[in-house]
């Protein structure tokens, strides 16, 4: 099989080849850095490639394969791992030249989860400097492009996750997501991405806000997906906020789970919105689908506060970082993470405690209101991607500011919930588009269902960027 053919290949599809020795984790690996080697470049979507490491372990596992018995559940699998997760035998910069060329002192637990699956880790992709704005910029080279136009942004910040994942650069990446930042770049780069139920996976030793932010999945399928939400959910020793029960099956919904009669809650735009009208066409068709399958589906907002005070909590006020950051290395901070910093440090301890506990009683009023609907569905995004370099400043004809990017995606940060970008076809443009599939607290299944039947009533995993065909 030609090189660029297996770098289109799902986890799932690289697994049955495997198993049926049409081609090897090394032959796929050599495939996919090849595609590194020459696409990386354009879309800047990894800062370090570990060629060395990622050889080796596809060799070692081309080996498991070639033995009887049981296999790891990734095994040969390649994957990437954003660079806001630490790991010991690659860099760990976090986007930032204060930390450039550090390795961690320790693989974060996800990390050692992958490895025991068997996953072949490729590299650390790019992200804005501590994950903190919703486009790939910082001061350690280029800005992220979107295969789909390199004109335009990859998102943020796990930009070059869904960049790579796009462009056939692994078919699975680490991605984290404290206000969007796994849906946002899957809905920029026209692929699947999942910010599991808060706790879900264990986050320890993760950069972020501690009580906002998750880890996941950006994939090629919905099934990809399962996979590695079954490889590396699960209760850990070393994250105190990781949930003790044992994860749900994954899989439970994915070969077409019966969805009549579920109550699917719609929102085009959360009553206070601008959309772009392309993105409202979108989500109304996936309703309409999520209708043929039997749902009730209601025109409904959950609470939201759109006013100053709707976010009361940035990552400014809960970054687990030693302030000695802002003091110390100012000079090689990028401005939006010296502003982040300056806010985070001048923040009042009875200011935060009143927002924790403003927040505790929006988690409360959003579970009240969650009894009703066993799903919302929503824009993903209130627009496609934005200019790269610059910011989208207009939609449907309406000023707008740069906070758009999070409108439809940070208030299930606040609360937990578990919800995916689901990808629902293109804009006149071009570029992707993709709607919200929000589930109940603990729901992965359901929610990993109902983006099993969207993805079956509008494929999309056979469609590539020209960049990543060579067209």
């Amino acid at each position: 099989m030609p090189n660029d053919e297996l770098a289109f290949l799902s986890a799932a599809e690289l697994i049955d080849g495997y198993r049926r020795r049409d081609f090897s984790p090394l032959d796929v690996a050599t495939a996919v850095l090849d595609r590194v080697d020459r696409l990386n470049p354009r879309l800047n979507a990894y800062l370090h490639v570990d060629y060395e490491g990622a050889l080796a372990s596809a060799r070692a596992a081309s080996e498991a394969w070639a033995k009887p018995g049981p296999k790891p559940l990734l095994l040969g699998v390649p994957v990437s791992v954003k660079d806001l997760v630490p790991t010991a035998n690659m860099p760990t910069t976090f986007g930032s030249l204060v930390f450039k060329d550090r390795p961690a002192a320790r693989d974060a637990p996800i990390v050692e989860r992958l490895t025991s699956a068997g996953a072949v880790l490729l590299g650390k992709t790019n992200t804005p400097e501590f994950g903190l704005i919703g486009a790939t910029r910082n001061r350690l080279g280029d800005e992220g492009r979107n295969p789909w136009s390199l004109d335009h942004t990859c998102g943020g910040s796990s930009g070059g996750a869904g960049a790579a994942v796009a462009a056939g650069l692994g078919p699975l990446a680490v991605a984290t997501d404290g206000a969007g930042s796994i849906r946002i770049p899957a809905s920029f780069n026209g692929v699947y991405g999942v910010k599991p139920t808060y706790g879900r996976i264990p986050t320890h030793e993760l950069v972020g806000a501690p009580h906002a932010s998750t880890l996941g999945p950006i994939s090629r399928t919905v099934r990809d997906a399962a996979l590695f939400l079954a490889a590396t959910a699960g209760p850990s020793e070393r994250d105190a906020l990781c949930l003790e029960e044992p994860p749900p099956d994954f899989f439970a919904g994915l070969g077409g789970a019966p969805l009549a009669g579920k109550r699917v809650a719609l929102s085009l735009d959360l009553g206070f919105a601008i959309v772009d009208p392309e993105v409202a066409i979108a989500v109304s068709e996936a309703a309409d689908v999520l209708r043929d399958l039997g749902c009730e589906v209601i025109d409904a907002c959950p609470p939201v506060d759109s006013g100053e005070d709707a976010y009361p909590m940035s990552p400014a006020d809960e970054y687990a970082f030693d302030p000695t950051i802002y003091d110390d290395h100012a000079g090689q901070l990028t401005p939006y993470a010296l502003r982040t910093f300056r806010a985070g440090k001048e923040m009042a301890a009875w200011r935060y405690s009143m927002a924790l506990r403003k927040r505790e009683r929006y988690e409360r009023e959003v579970a009240r209101w969650f009894r009703d609907y066993d799903f919302v569905l929503t824009p993903c995004t209130a627009h496609p991607a934005g200019p790269a370099g610059g910011e989208l400043r207009e939609i449907a004809g309406q000023e707008v500011n740069p906070g758009w990017v999070i409108w439809f995606t940070a208030l299930w940060n606040r609360t937990g919930n578990p919800t995916a970008s689901v990808p629902f076809g293109f804009a006149t443009s071009g570029l992707p588009l993709a709607v919200q599939v929000i589930g109940r607290l603990g729901d992965e299944p359901g929610v990993l269902a109902v983006s099993a039947a969207l993805e079956r009533a509008r494929p999309w995993a056979d469609r590539w960027p020209a960049l990543a065909t060579g067209r």
